[in-house]
């Protein structure tokens, strides 16, 4: 008679030992994964914050005119940037006297709830004179505008009269700078970017866009302490914090140090950062 013989013991602890060190290995491994596939979430995260957060700042200031920038702080930046730019063909009589311009489009093209206000070219020097004055002051309207422009050009108008536009009480808001026919006009709006504890993602900072006038909205959250703007006037080298206002029309470029912090989800684990600096040369700089 055969005999069927089981595990002794000494087998069956053997056997425990070595399934325990497969499934202590298998553990690690997929931890190990898993902890990697969690850092680099975190970190596109944090990368796809600062892309954007720069990219929303940098078509602001690379369409901005010369003297564009308002405020620059090491937290905040202030810059006027154009909504539409024209040019003058007819002017009313009087002090008060309105300017009728030719705009690529017309109003139905602008975003006319942006616009803060109003900007006069001087030929001789290329700088811009601002002046905020509200769009519901200025609009004109364009009803008349185009038969005013081809009466005193003699232009034929007759299927651009939506280029035309009428705006109202210019030489009121920029007095002796106010343009005159032949010369150039802009409307402008004006964003003020802040770096300010997050709302949404506290304690770290974020980014705040804030049009004229109304409330500061927070576009990219997980931004970290070190974040900061950065100026360089024209002829040197090294970037400031802060511009006085005295010396604003020279600032050539801006440095956005907008580094990205990303709160592990474990007390064991270190956060994830993600360092981004970037210059950006104006266009329209002395």
């Amino acid at each position: 008679m055969n005999r069927i013989h089981g595990f002794t013991l000494v087998e069956a602890l053997i056997a425990l030992v070595l399934s325990s060190l497969v499934l202590i290995l298998v553990s690690t491994t997929f931890l190990v994964q898993n902890r990697y596939q969690a850092n680099q979430v975190l970190r596109a995260a944090a990368h796809d914050n600062v892309r954007s957060a720069t990219d929303l700042i940098s078509r602001e200031l690379r369409s901005s005119m010369r003297g564009g920038i308002v405020v620059a702080g090491a937290r905040t930046l202030t810059v006027r940037s154009p909504v539409a730019v024209g040019s003058v063909c007819e002017r009313g009589s009087g002090f008060l006297a309105d300017r009728d311009v030719h705009f690529d489009g017309g109003a139905a093209r602008m975003a006319t709830e942006e616009i803060a206000g109003v900007a006069a070219h001087d030929p001789a020097d290329g700088a811009w004179e601002y002046q905020l004055w509200p769009w519901f002051i200025m609009d004109g309207g364009s009803s008349a505008s185009a038969a005013r422009c081809a009466t005193a050009t003699a232009a034929d108008t007759t299927d651009a009269s939506e280029d035309f536009h009428t705006l109202r009480l210019l030489a009121l808001a920029l007095g002796s700078d106010a343009p005159d026919v032949g010369e150039l006009v802009m409307l402008f709006r004006e964003t003020t970017f802040t770096i300010e504890p997050s709302d949404l993602e506290p304690p770290m900072l974020a980014l705040f866009r804030q049009p004229y006038l109304e409330d500061p909205v927070e576009f990219a959250s997980g931004i970290d302490s070190t974040a900061r703007f950065g100026y360089r006037l024209s002829g040197e080298s090294s970037y400031r914090d802060t511009i006085p206002e005295g010396d604003l029309d020279d600032i050539d470029a801006v440095q956005l140090q907008l580094d990205a912090r990303r709160l592990s989800e474990s007390a064991e684990e270190e956060d994830v950062t993600f360092g981004w600096s970037t210059n950006l040369l104006l266009r329209n700089a002395p």
